[in-house]
């Protein structure tokens, strides 16, 4: 693989602790504090820029703030599936993912959310009817678990020492147990602030300049689109 004596480095870490089980978790709170958070953020505001420009009455700080929570939560999701899928595949699904086999699909889910965006309609805020706002409440919050998995199936270099330990243990129940540990710290990150404050402000630009709230939503979506596209061609390239 890549990157392996970084990734064996990462691993050597785990003998700081008293059992692996402390170490992942450790490690997952450390990386979630600082790099693998902000890592997000390039796909992840865009998303809240948007729909801060979309949803009459519903957007600021605690809406995003909850989709970012939605966001973490689906990330978590996928460490542990990542991991169960290492546990069973062992070395076959490590070499897949250094040959970035996931990358277009995370591509394509990235862009499908942007074209998504850039399509979507204002809500109207002369009709607040319950129908609409549910609508597209379960849109916002499908699209931000989509965002979610996404960015999660571009391991890290952390993630892939951790997907790397499940597939030497060989064990599906193991690999998912280490994946769940590893996202539950990474949970504990900055970014529920961060994107909270990313809503707040948009919500303060979409209030000043109410005429260019659609087109700067469509700006948004493009800049999803457009990072979606860098990945499938990426992954073309290697």
């Amino acid at each position: 693989m890549r990157n392996l004596p970084a990734i064996e480095q990462q691993l050597s870490m785990l003998g700081w602790f008293s059992s692996d089980y402390v170490g992942i978790l450790a490690m997952g709170l450390f990386y979630g504090l600082t790099l693998c958070s902000f890592s997000c953020l390039p796909m992840l505001a865009p998303y809240l820029f948007a729909n801060a420009m979309q949803t009459n009455g519903r957007s600021g700080f605690m809406p995003a703030f909850n989709l970012t929570a939605l966001f973490i939560i689906a990330r978590v999701v996928t460490y542990a599936v990542l991991g169960a899928a290492a546990g069973a595949a062992g070395e076959t699904l490590l070499a897949r993912l250094d040959e970035g086999m996931l990358m277009p699909v995370a591509g394509g889910i990235v862009a499908a959310i942007g074209i998504a965006v850039i399509f979507s309609r204002k809500n109207s805020c002369a009709k607040p009817a319950a129908r609409p706002v549910r609508r597209s409440g379960l849109k916002g919050t499908a699209h931000m678990l989509g965002l979610g998995m996404a960015t999660s199936l571009m391991p890290c270099l952390p993630l892939t020492a951790v997907l790397m330990l499940a597939a030497v243990r060989g064990s599906v129940t193991e690999g998912a147990l280490y994946g769940l540990l590893f996202g539950l710290g990474a949970a504990a990150s900055p970014l529920y602030y961060i994107g909270g404050a990313a809503g707040w402000l948009a919500t303060r630009i979409r209030q000043e300049i109410p005429k260019h709230a659609a087109l700067l939503r469509r700006i948004n979506g493009v800049i999803l689109v457009l990072f979606g596209a860098r990945l499938i061609v990426s992954w073309t390239m290697t």
